[in-house]
């Protein structure tokens, strides 16, 4: 079994997309829901249509899982006709907010400096004596 089988795809969670169908169905009422449903009802009540196009957004949509603030700004900026999946995928494409990466940050202290430089006077120092001996040999 390859690394790349025992992966999970990523897909958005289930719960985004739920809002994202939401979201839209707010804006652009049954406008929006009619382009998915089928009318064909599954054991569960749902329509197959909609479970179906939730699934596929969600696995298209994977990429956007780690910018939630992409989507929000997305779902900020609808056009006036409810989107298809590729024209959705658009809008977040020009949308895009970098994820947040934590900033570490390290303030040293004049001591830890000055220990710092002393190191590396030593490490520089002792390559020097090793080329010296190599260079002699």
């Amino acid at each position: 079994m390859n690394e790349k089988s025992t992966l999970a795809p990523r897909r958005l969670p289930d719960a985004w997309v739920q809002r994202i169908f939401a979201t839209m169905q707010g804006h652009y009422g049954t406008r929006f829901l009619n382009m998915w449903r089928t009318g064909q009802d599954l054991p569960d009540g749902r329509d197959a249509g909609m479970v179906n196009a939730m699934n596929h957004w969600a696995e298209k949509l994977g990429g956007y899982k780690d910018s939630p603030e992409t989507i929000k700004r997305a779902l900020e900026n609808l056009p006036p006709e409810p989107p298809s999946l590729p024209q959705f995928a658009e809008i977040l494409r020009h949308s895009w907010v970098p994820p947040a990466v934590p900033q570490l940050t390290n303030s040293l202290t004049q001591e830890e400096l000055a220990r710092n430089r002393r190191r590396i006077r030593e490490i520089i120092e002792s390559l020097n004596i090793t080329k010296r001996k190599e260079a002699n040999d």
